[in-house]
């Protein structure tokens, strides 16, 4: 155990006690930090005329409740003092929702039904960015009526038939980003340190030395072990970085003085209003990513064994390459041509399951327990190849035959699984 938690150990201090590990760190946090407050970057460069734009909101009270829109319209315009951002006209005549929806002028309705105790309140918007923000407001400003008996009001939030949320469709094109992009950077660099570390053991022939200290498969374990810490720490970096660049966005947006085009300033606020349940989507994904890499670890592990330069170990790990490159792109673009059906049957095949099971369960394709399907499956796979590539490594490592491709890896499966006949003896 000991020489395993060396080996480990070593395997990862190789990785992160170096200083390109530190500058890339500092690159990609500031990356991350300038990519999740885009919104409020694009609004510093922005002009005057497009920040400043007025939202128009009808009020048809047919409550007892009066100078709700007039108090509406103070609340709402106060962060801002100078600029008349909300304006609101109270309506006698009876609401109309085909006229409302026909109207250029008019953004947002606010009807008040019900009684002055329990309220009811549709909201018919254009402008579906300032639903939460108006339901909000709406609730404070009648709690501070102190009506006897109060009820909470019941809202119901109300869209055209043919509404495309353009934001949502932002949103989502930005989700597939965050979660598809990360994942493939970091299995790409793990199985590439995996199949560095190996290659250059077996070329300074400093392999015979360590399998001769060491069971072969105690030394593939270990590669594999000190390659997913890896990717553990890289990611609970990038999770830190995420909540730097909320941090940024939430202080930028408090101390800003011009009115912003959305009351979301950064790009984690928009996903966690689109995704109300992403604390499970992100552990689901973190799950997916854990597994997935592992998985991809033990196939590079084994063509890295197989292999005897770097040059070999490239030629090796197209396949593995190949995989990847196609779960990224069915993660990114199937989203965006409709190929929902494809997407969810691709994200039961082991091979492309880390990345698109995630974005599949994210999007709403997949169902909870469909996810938990998935992930059960590729664990199935990922133990199932544990037990198929152990004894493969351990005939390939310390083989240098340079053979063609096809007949190596034949030629090494055949000698792992054919029992010699002393084995057949003790058998």
């Amino acid at each position: 155990m000991k020489k395993f938690k060396f080996l480990v150990a070593y395997g990862l201090k190789k990785r992160i006690a170096r200083k390109s590990f530190l500058i890339a760190n500092i690159v990609i946090a500031l990356l991350f930090v300038a990519i999740v407050n885009l919104p409020t970057v694009i609004g510093w460069f922005g002009s005057d005329e497009d920040e400043i734009t007025n939202v128009y909101v009808d009020v048809y009270n047919q409550t007892e409740m009066s100078g709700i829109s007039s108090d509406l319209e103070d609340v709402l315009n106060l962060p801002y003092g100078e600029y008349e951002y909300f304006v609101f006209t109270e309506q006698t005549n009876t609401f109309d929702k085909d006229l409302f929806w026909e109207d250029v002028e008019a953004d947002v309705s606010l009807v008040i039904s019900g009684t002055v105790n329990s309220p009811q309140i549709d909201i018919y918007s254009k402008m579906p960015e300032y639903n939460q923000m108006m339901m909000s407001q709406i609730e404070l400003l009648i709690i501070n009526y102190q009506i006897t008996d109060y009820q909470s009001p019941t809202f119901n939030a109300i869209m055209a038939p043919d509404y495309e949320n353009p934001e949502e469709e932002a949103a989502l094109s930005s989700l597939m980003s965050l979660l598809v992009l990360p994942l493939f950077i970091l299995i790409t660099m793990a199985t590439q340190f995996v199949g560095v570390d190996i290659i250059e053991e077996k070329s300074t022939k400093a392999i015979e030395t360590i399998i001769a200290s060491v069971p072969a498969k105690l030394h593939f374990l270990s590669k594999i072990a000190s390659s997913i810490s890896f990717v553990l720490i890289q990611g609970a970096l990038i999770l830190v970085y995420g909540g730097i660049a909320a941090l940024v966005g939430n202080l930028s947006a408090q101390s800003g003085s011009a009115i912003p085009t959305g009351f979301d300033v950064h790009l984690l606020k928009y996903l966690s209003d689109l995704l109300p349940n992403w604390p499970v989507i992100l552990l689901i994904s973190l799950a997916f990513v854990i597994i997935g890499t592992l998985f991809y670890l033990v196939i590079a592990a084994l063509f890295a064994s197989m292999a005897v330069t770097q040059e070999d170990y490239q030629q090796f790990q197209s396949p593995l390459m190949l995989m990847l490159l196609g779960g990224f792109y069915i993660g990114i673009f199937a989203p965006l041509v409709d190929g929902y059906g494809f997407m969810k049957i691709m994200a039961f095949v082991p091979i492309f399951t880390p990345m698109v099971a995630p974005i599949a369960y994210a999007s709403g394709i997949m169902s909870l327990w469909e996810a938990i399907i998935a992930l059960v499956v590729m664990i199935g796979v990922l133990i199932g190849s544990l037990y198929v590539v152990a004894p493969v490594y351990k005939v390939a490592i310390l083989s240098y035959d340079q053979t063609k491709f096809f007949k190596r890896i034949k030629s090494y499966f055949k000698k792992a699984f054919t029992k010699t006949p002393k084995e057949e003896l003790n058998k």
